[in-house]
């Protein structure tokens, strides 16, 4: 009997955690059937007198590398969230921003120090995902 209240503790502590880390989200997505996806996101570019990123890029493919259209993905700042734009995959499978201006109150430096991810969120019939990758000066 007593190791049933320290198992329920450890039990919401792990849910607890995993709500925190979006975890949860994904496994409810896939226990509803939703296919995952992979994805991929391409080296960027900062113009840093327009104070522009030039060319961010993402493909999602299904986990057998068709490409997947028509989802619409978020380019932000990794850890930041700060949105930088979105645009949505094309038959290819890709979502690219080439010339979106930066939000007034992101710093060049965040950028360039921490990237950028793309992500789509989940729907129905897919599961959340999200790609990395940096920015250099171009």
């Amino acid at each position: 009997m007593k190791l049933a209240t320290p198992r329920r503790s450890i039990t919401g502590l792990a849910m607890a955690l995993a709500l925190c880390a979006g975890v949860v989200g994904s496994a409810a997505a896939a226990d509803h059937g939703a296919q995952r996806l992979n994805a991929t996101a391409y080296y960027g570019s900062l113009n840093v007198l327009a104070r522009q990123t030039h060319d961010l890029k993402a493909k999602f493919t299904r986990v057998d590398g068709s490409p997947v259209a028509g989802l619409p993905v978020k380019f932000t700042v990794t850890g930041e969230k700060a949105f930088l734009c979105e645009a949505t995959t094309d038959t290819d499978g890709y979502a690219e921003c080439k010339n979106s201006p930066l939000p007034a109150p992101l710093t060049l430096e965040q950028l360039l120090l921490k990237g950028y991810d793309a992500t789509f969120d989940g729907d129905d019939r897919y599961a959340p995902v999200s790609a990395h990758n940096s920015v250099g000066l171009g």
